[in-house]
């Protein structure tokens, strides 16, 4: 059988960011619901985003641990994909951070305020689209459709709607935290093929498909 190529670190190192940034987004749309479902339901769901998030900072450790272990190699096309996707990445979350400032300012100058978090998770949604195609991961354009749609869905609801903010902004922090979470537990599967890849190298076992 063919000897299992070494785990690349751009790849694990990729996979332990994903990981890190997923638990902080879920943990942080998680506590949104502390302001608007006050006492038992916010305490739960933010209870629940926070155990979510530690599995998946644990996992990070556990895969950054063996990152020493991990190839350095990479042909000259995969060193050019390499800085192409990490130049793109860049811009794109440069962009969105910009944009969510943004739109934060000018819906607090018009006098719309309630709008800024379905604002912000539309936001947030829209930038997984390039992501789909910088990396080449077809999860990224369902995880962006879920997270536009429940952004939409929430400035729709306010603006369209007589339903009060809390109700919006709760159901809105809990669609994305559902949306990020199913994004970190992703990245985890990933890390277990990762982890499982460097057990196979190190022991000289067989290698798989």
């Amino acid at each position: 059988m063919l000897e299992e190529r070494p785990v690349p670190r751009g790849l694990l190192n990729g996979v332990v960011v994903g990981l890190v940034l997923m638990a902080v987004f879920t943990t942080a749309w998680s506590a949104n619901t502390l302001g608007t479902w006050p006492g038992g339901p916010g305490a739960v769901i933010t209870a629940v985003g926070v155990l979510v998030s530690a599995w998946f900072v644990l996992t990070a450790v556990r895969l950054a641990r063996t990152r020493g272990r991990a190839s350095t190699v990479a042909t000259p096309e995969e060193e050019r994909w390499r800085r192409r996707s990490g130049t793109a990445f860049g811009w794109v979350f440069t962009a969105e951070a910009v944009l969510v400032v943004a739109a934060a300012n000018v819906l607090g100058a018009v006098g719309r305020p309630d709008l800024v978090l379905p604002a912000i998770a539309l936001v947030v949604g829209l930038h997984f689209y390039p992501m789909a195609r910088i990396f080449r991961r077809r999860v990224d354009t369902w995880l962006a459709t879920a997270l536009s749609a429940v952004g939409l869905a929430g400035l729709l609801a306010l603006l369209l709607t007589g339903t009060d903010r809390d109700t919006v902004w709760g159901l809105v922090a809990c669609g994305a935290a559902l949306t990020t979470g199913a994004y970190g537990v992703y990245f985890t599967q990933v890390a277990s093929d990762l982890l499982s890849r460097g057990r196979l190298s190190r022991d000289g076992g067989p290698a798989g498909g």
